[in-house]
């Protein structure tokens, strides 16, 4: 019996329609990306056999896949969460982005599988032959890898939080950038592995074989290391902070730059490691000479009191060392100590009196005191038991410069250069000297290497740019004065150099504020009141240069430079 087909009906059905619609819009919004052949997904349910098919965005979750045969195969963006994929054929198969969240792989074949960008957190993995993998960027935060073959596998950048590792092979795996924290590494084999990078924040190493491994700019703060062996072991910038590497063997370890505040180093054994700690504890194991190559790269960064502390421990285990005391002579002196600098050149010579260094290092100190006959006798007899001694015949340079006798000058730096062609010392005093003769030219040349041959030497920067504006080179010279000032922002001369270069480029406005910047570090500079009038002057400010010319002749007064004082004189004369 036909029904009526009424306006009721036809409400009714378009009802029914718009609630089917509601219901499956979810539906269609999840639709896979990956467009996978429902014939391989049949296959695969049929057979459990499926080599080399299309099996991209497939909903495989909770599927028993047991032994399944899946080589070679596409499961890219597959979602496997919680499937039984327990000693299946995966190799060489593509699980780029699946979904393998709680999944049971124990011991499949994922020989050269691509696991990029998986999800295998929590995944039962053990036994698993991971062998050349590619899981990078993959999660396995809390994964069990027991007894898995990880042998070539790139795990670059994955997150290996919570993962169990027992009797994992890792040999040759790349593990750069991986966050490792809190992971289980019992019985971890690190035998040929880089973990430079790695995150192993507050793991268990106690008592591991850690010899020779790479963890430069690793994380390894709050990690038990104790009784751990580190020999030879490279861990420059690595964080340490915090660690427990109570009776760890670091022996001949790489340590420079690794954060060690806090750590635990009671006991460890330190000879022969290379590190630049500010300090260590006490009860550490380390001779002399470690104690004394330690203070000589702290002295390197320029960390005059830490190097001394070092040295005081090297000399207490070593009294009878002069290149020790020499070290320490010359911390002292560049901290101006010059008494405790002395003494202990004195005690070097004392112990080894042809010791050449104690007799350069003496004389460079008596020239920071001024004491010039002293310091020539010191660089004479440093020549007569080390004719190659090049800081010797440099000091005697600069003793000559000092005395301004330029040909000497340039005779002894010449020699200390055939002798270290990389002497910036050298080059600088000979380029001072040839300046001083007006041979401009060749002193820039100087400069020169005395800049390509240091790092960050505003002094040396600061001459040539002298030299190039006695030759007119202002924007050159600018430039110069520009690097010094990048260099040591408080450099006064510096500062009081451009404002000169910058009025002769008649960039006068420019040139008061550097005047400006020079008075705020040195209000009795009276050479920059005087620039800063001759700029107030050029741009017709007669007043207030007045006043700058008449603030800079009484400092000039105060100073007794008549001649200065006369020249300003005859200009407000003028005015």
């Amino acid at each position: 019996m036909l029904r009526k087909y009424t306006g009721n009906t036809k409400a009714k059905n378009l009802k029914q329609f718009f609630i089917t619609l509601t219901v499956l819009t979810p539906l269609l919004i999840t639709i896979p990306v990956y467009a996978s052949k429902p014939e391989h997904i049949k296959q695969l349910i049929d057979t459990n056999n499926c080599a080399k098919c299309d099996l991209s965005g497939a909903n495989f979750s909770w599927k028993n896949l047991l032994r399944a045969d899946l080589s070679d195969s596409n499961l890219g963006g597959a979602d496997l969460s919680n499937a039984d994929l327990s000693g299946a054929n995966l190799r060489n198969s593509n699980l780029s982005k699946a979904k393998l969240s709680r999944a049971n792989i124990f011991r499949a074949n994922l020989d050269k599988a691509n696991l990029s960008d998986a999800d295998l957190s929590s995944t039962n993995l053990s036994g698993a032959d991971l062998r050349n993998a590619n899981l990078t960027r993959a999660d396995l935060t809390n994964a069990d890898l027991s007894g898995a073959n990880l042998n070539g596998a790139n795990l670059q950048d994955a997150n290996l939080r919570g993962v169990r590792f027992d009797n994992v092979n890792l040999q040759g795996v790349n593990l750069n950038g991986v966050d490792l924290s809190n992971a289980d590494l019992r019985n971890f084999n690190f035998r040929g592995v880089s973990l430079n990078g790695v995150n192993l924040s507050r793991v268990n190493l106690s008592g591991y074989n850690l010899r020779g491994i790479e963890l430069k700019n690793a994380n390894l703060s709050y990690a038990n290391l104790q009784n751990a062996d580190l020999s030879n072991a490279r861990l420059n910038n690595t964080d340490l902070q915090n660690a427990n590497l109570y009776n760890a063997n670091l022996q001949g370890a790489d340590l420079i730059g690794s954060k060690l505040n806090s750590a635990n180093l009671d006991n460890a054994d330190l000879r022969g490691a290379n590190l630049d700690a500010d300090s260590l504890p006490q009860n550490i194991r380390a001779d002399a000479l470690d104690y004394s190559r330690w203070g000589n790269t702290l002295s390197g960064q320029r960390k005059y009191q830490g190097a001394i502390a070092y040295y005081n421990k090297a000399i207490e285990l070593n009294p009878r060392d002069a290149q020790i005391y020499t070290s320490r002579g010359y911390a002292h002196s560049k901290l101006k100590n010059y008494q405790a600098a002395i003494a202990d050149y004195k005690k070097a010579i004392e112990i080894d009196p042809s010791y050449a260094k104690a007799y350069s290092n003496r004389g460079l100190t008596r020239i920071e005191q001024n004491d010039y006959t002293s310091a020539l006798a010191d660089f004479d007899q440093a020549i007569r038991f080390d004719p190659n001694n090049a800081e010797a015949y440099n000091g005697r340079a600069t003793i000559r410069r000092i005395q301004k006798d330029y040909t000497a000058v340039i005779t002894e730096a010449s020699q200390a250069i055939r002798i270290n062609s990389k002497f910036a010392e050298a080059y600088n005093n000979r380029g001072l000297a040839r300046f001083a003769m007006q041979d401009y030219q060749s002193a820039i040349q100087d400069y020169d290497k005395a800049i390509d041959n240091s790092s960050g030497w505003a002094w040396a920067y600061l001459n040539r740019g002298l030299a190039r504006a006695a030759i007119s080179q202002h924007k050159d010279a600018t430039k110069d004065f520009d690097r010094a000032i990048e260099i040591d922002e408080n450099y006064t001369e510096a500062y009081y150099q451009r404002s000169v270069a910058r009025f002769n480029r008649k960039r006068y406005e420019d040139a008061i504020k550097d005047c400006d910047r020079v008075i705020q570090r040195d209000p009795n500079y009276a050479a920059a009141y005087e620039n800063k009038g001759n700029s107030l002057l050029a741009l017709k400010k007669k007043a207030e240069a007045k006043l700058t010319f008449e603030q800079a002749m009484k400092i000039y007064s105060q100073k007794q430079d008549n001649p200065s004082l006369e020249r300003l004189q005859q200009i407000v004369a003028g005015l």
